[in-house]
């Protein structure tokens, strides 16, 4: 059965340490690739995006720290800019 995915970035600024290394193995656990220090890039099955949301957003944040998920569709993925070369697995996102 073909499950439908989405590309999304997921931005973060986390102040406690364990918090923002806890936020990182998440999004790597659903295989998003890091292209920042606190920004993660790439394809997710459209049915796990709420169950990531809930992880992250669940995680015992501080007031402070933000988080924000961003889904892109194909045409803003073929618009998306760089000025360094971004990891193999998301190069397609790149001019």
């Amino acid at each position: 059965m073909f499950l439908p995915s989405k590309y999304i970035v997921v931005a973060y600024d986390i102040e406690n340490d364990r918090t923002r290394l806890q936020i990182a193995d998440i999004l790597q656990y659903y295989g998003l690739m890091r292209i920042q220090y606190s920004v993660f890039a790439g394809e997710i099955p459209s049915n796990k995006i709420n169950e990531l949301s809930s992880l992250l957003f669940g995680n015992n944040l501080a007031e402070t720290d933000n988080i924000t998920v961003f889904p892109l569709c194909r045409e803003c993925q073929d618009k998306v800019l760089t000025l360094e070369p971004l990891p193999q697995e998301i190069k397609h996102l790149s001019l």
